[in-house]
């Protein structure tokens, strides 16, 4: 706040010469646009003031800021001009006007009645025609807060205008960013508009087909790096754009860990354009801090995708997986990911066991591996290959029979044939979503009555979680095929598509597994249960089919 107390005041003394500096300072940002606030207009203007003023003699080059908004002081040459007043070699500065000096009505105020007239500097700002060493100290004290608080709300609706322009553009699914995700470029007729990069999409499509295939994201790097391909920094640099990041450690940016990872976690590969990710959180505080995922501005379609929703949303599961290799091991195992002890659910540990001239492969339970709580459910390798892939085998005859039944269906007579309810799908899914939550939520207040203790508090909720997650995918799912259901007219259903393809496989491969399976629970005497995915999609099908059981029977 400003007071209209009497403030320390510059000495007049007769025939001083003040050594003066010209501060300009410049912002897109702050709206300065607009030619007559350009840093050489600025400095003609404050030069012909001091070449009329004999008292005024400049004494080194001007300080200028030029790209840095006048909200914050944390400017670099105006932090010098501070170190040149606290050694002595400055005691007046002259700028345009106020708002170059500062938009911030609090700091800057505190600049002009506190900080320079205790240093003794004299402060000019010709087009405000001002100047701290003959200005009237009772009219000063409310007519400069006035104008800078006029500067200051300036400032503040420029910011406004700014982000709520951009959110804007935003929602539209237009692309505000600085530089194209690899993989994409900018539209050379929309730069909001993000289109293939053919040049590189492929290695995209590389690094996704590699995970699916087994590739650990450590050995795609490696891999990528071999073949010479150029890492997302140094393909910018070949480019001819200017961009650095903190993740360089060498004259040449390699492929790592972390930028593939990058690669197979981002949405921009199926057509999502997420933005809106980090911020300010007003037109004063400028450091950039991370948003919610719930404030992300999310639109789908926004452009092309690189890989199908499905691929992506395989690798998203297995990354949270343990899908370590050793270290002379280019590729993961076949059921690396997949097999859980179907009591306790923790993952199977593969084991080697050399027996003459022949190595047996089997897989024990984790948990029984390292503190004997559980039974081993020991199986060997090749027992499980033999039963998933008979067990895939018999899920894709009833997924090609269930397509079978549909197309009866949709040969019937019309008056006797009902819409596919995605409505009804899609409202369970969002009930059970919302039972879980429920669930969940109460975990914590019955550990707290004592209801269950911390282990079984840690089990339920991590159950729950992955119950509402899976929840949510199938609820993304039906709602993308409804999408496309009423785009096109016709009932679309792509995971019968998807376990379709795979109807004439002759052995089994991470790809098939990854397509079609969630995962595998091994139970005591052999006995193995296969999660395959899409089962509520397959559920919900199933039902309806089932509903025109007798007109079926009629027709067959």
């Amino acid at each position: 706040m400003y007071h209209t107390k009497q403030k320390t005041e510059v000495i007049f003394m007769p025939g001083k010469v003040y050594r003066t500096a010209i501060y300009c300072r410049l912002s897109r940002e702050d709206g300065d646009k607009v030619e007559s606030n350009s840093i050489a207009s600025q400095r003609a203007i404050c030069e012909d003031y001091i070449a009329r003023h004999d008292d005024l003699e400049i004494v080194c080059e001007p300080f200028v800021d030029d790209g840095y908004s006048g909200v914050s002081f944390n400017r670099p040459n105006f932090k010098k001009l501070e170190d040149a007043i606290r050694k002595g070699a400055i005691d007046c500065i002259v700028v345009k006007d106020l708002s170059r000096f500062s938009r911030n009505y609090i700091d800057g105020g505190r600049y002009l009645e506190k900080i320079f007239p205790q240093l003794g500097i004299r402060f000019i700002a010709v087009n405000d025609a001002y100047d701290s060493l003959t200005g009237d100290p009772q009219s000063d004290s409310f007519v400069i807060p006035f104008k800078n608080l006029i500067n200051d709300s300036y400032c503040k609706d420029i910011s406004m205008k700014i982000r709520s322009s951009l959110e804007v553009k935003q929602k539209n699914g237009e692309f505000v960013g600085a530089f194209a995700p690899y993989g994409y470029k900018k539209s050379p007729d929309n730069k909001n508009q993000l289109i293939v990069d053919e040049a590189v999409s492929e290695y995209v499509q590389m690094i996704f087909a590699m995970y699916k295939d087994g590739f650990s994201i450590g050995r795609i790097a490696a891999r990528l790096n071999q073949m010479g391909v150029l890492s997302p920094m140094e393909y910018k640099h070949s480019a001819g754009v200017k961009f650095d990041t903190v993740f360089k450690t060498g004259d040449t940016a390699k492929w790592t860990y972390k930028a593939v990872q990058r690669i197979l976690t981002n949405e921009v590969y199926i057509g999502v354009l997420a933005q809106g990710k980090r911020g300010t959180p007003n037109y004063k505080v400028r450091v950039v801090q991370p948003k919610d995922e719930t404030e992300w501005v999310k639109v789908e379609g926004a452009h092309e995708a690189l890989v199908s929703y499905e691929d992506f949303m395989a690798v998203k599961t297995m990354m949270k997986r343990d899908m370590r290799c050793s270290p002379d091991q280019d590729e993961a195992h076949l059921f690396s990911g997949f097999l859980f002890c179907g009591d306790c659910q923790q993952s199977m540990t593969r084991k080697t066991v050399p027996s003459k001239t022949k190595k047996y492969i089997y897989y024990v339970c984790s948990t029984n591996k390292h503190n004997r709580t559980c039974s081993p459910h020991s199986i060997s390798a090749k027992e499980v290959e033999e039963k998933v892939f008979r067990a895939i085998h018999d899920q894709i005859e009833l997924v090609v029979n269930l397509e079978k039944a549909l197309e009866m269906i949709e040969r019937l007579p019309s008056q006797n044939r009902k819409a596919f309810n995605y409505e009804a799908q899609i409202a369970k899914l969002e009930e059970e979503i919302e039972r879980y939550q429920k669930l969940k939520l109460r975990l914590y207040e019955d550990l707290s009555d004592g209801i269950i203790d911390k282990s079984e508090y840690f089990e339920f909720r991590n159950s729950y979680t992955k119950i509402i997650e899976e929840k949510q995918e199938a609820l993304l799912r039906v709602k993308k095929e409804m999408k496309q259901s009423v785009a096109t007219g016709a009932t679309e259903r792509n995971w019968v598509t998807l376990f379709k393809q795979y109807e004439n496989i002759e052995e089994l491969n991470r790809r098939v597994l990854m397509a079609l399976v969630d995962r595998i629970l091994i139970y005591e005497d052999h006995a193995i249960e296969i999660v395959f995915k899409y089962k509520d999609e397959y559920q919900q099908t199933l039902e309806y089919v089932l509903g025109y059981a007798d007109e079926l029977a009629v027709a067959g």
